[in-house]
């Protein structure tokens, strides 16, 4: 199964894609305990951003009539870090060779994510929830204003 590392953490102003890919982590989890009976296994592959045109589309999308939304701030943070992600994600190749490693392993992992920045990730794994929901906020300007 292709997930996403947003499989794992949600990302604010993304909450369908989040919620689609913790579905598929969901999925794939219970399907490989319940095919365990017949020797099937169901493997995880989570990308973190890939090199595609998607990332071009943060840049087309009018987001002007947000402007007197309190997200909009958050909004314009998000399409920056948005192109960024494009310019740094992986090749298409790398995640194909990361599939290929889970097909052909004979003992694959039950989840196998590769990402440009994996420190970010790890970072985001091991501090607490509420910590990283702050920090996050705080990069996006979602705070309440004191």
């Amino acid at each position: 199964m292709i997930s996403s590392v947003a499989g794992k953490n949600g990302n604010p102003l993304m909450s369908a894609y989040s919620a689609s890919k913790h579905a598929v982590e969901g999925l794939s989890e219970s399907l490989r305990r319940e095919l365990m009976l017949f020797g099937i296994d169901v493997i995880v592959v989570a990308p973190g951003a890939v090199k595609t045109p998607i990332w071009g589309k943060a840049e087309a999308d009018d987001i002007s009539a947000y402007g007197n939304s309190p997200y909009f701030p958050a909004l314009e943070r998000i399409r920056k870090f948005m192109l960024h992600l494009g310019e740094i994600g992986l090749p298409p190749e790398k995640i194909a060779g990361r599939i290929a490693e889970a097909l052909t392993s004979a003992s694959p992992k039950v989840r196998y994510s590769i990402t440009p920045d994996p420190m970010r990730h790890l970072m985001t794994a091991i501090l607490p929830k509420r910590m990283v929901d702050r920090i996050i906020a705080k990069r996006l300007g979602l705070l309440p204003s004191a």
